[in-house]
């Protein structure tokens, strides 16, 4: 206890008994004043330049970005939604006629190699695929609750004639977890569609 205290009170000794540094005396003789003045004046300039410099490119990537530059990316939204179906027959008595959705005459059914249908959702689409499915169709080996499967959303005013739609034509569906006004159900193939009510965005 006693070589600790000595030992504490020696470093304290010996940092008191060194030389203490003193400061040097102001400058302020003309020719001084001169050279803080002009260091300062030169590092001012400085960052006011690379300030100046940060917001031109900032004005320029932000300017691209409004007026779809070359390289610049442009997101206009989301134009459609591709499902794997085993038969479009099939397909079309759900979505046209128990959803209501109105098929698009635009596929080019000539130049692709697979049967399907495009329909149209409002201001984008469903594209139909008649093409083999990686994924297991059986409703029993997917999750129960759609929102727990890959899944898209459509937004509407009232899911209550969806709802009324679906209760009508036998097909089941779960309503959101989150408390949303959201169901979620499946289409023949077991593709997972939500439907929730939501604002107009565009």
């Amino acid at each position: 206890m006693h070589a600790e205290t000595a030992g504490r009170l020696t470093t304290r000794t010996c940092r008191a008994s060194q030389p203490q540094r003193v400061p040097r005396p102001l400058c302020v003789t003309p020719r001084c004043l001169f050279r803080a003045t002009r260091r300062s004046a030169s590092a001012g300039t400085q960052q006011t330049a690379k300030s100046v410099a940060g917001a031109e490119l900032l004005s320029s990537v932000t300017k691209d970005l409004k007026n779809g530059a070359e390289g610049s990316l442009v997101i206009h939204g989301v134009h459609h939604v591709g499902l794997l179906i085993a038969d479009l027959e099939r397909s079309l008595k759900f979505y046209r006629d128990v959803l209501g959705l109105e098929v698009n005459s635009c596929r080019p059914n000539n130049k692709l190699p697979y049967r399907g249908t495009w329909l149209q959702i409002g201001h984008d689409q469903i594209h139909l695929m008649e093409l083999p499915n990686p994924d297991p169709t059986d409703v029993e080996q997917r999750p129960q609750h759609g929102g727990r499967d890959r899944h898209f959303c459509v937004g509407v005013e009232s899911v209550a004639p969806l709802a009324a739609r679906l209760e009508a034509a036998g097909i089941p569906f779960t309503r959101s977890m989150s408390g949303r006004a959201a169901i979620f159900f499946r289409d023949p193939d077991a593709n997972v569609l939500e439907v929730a009510e939501v604002k107009p965005w565009r």
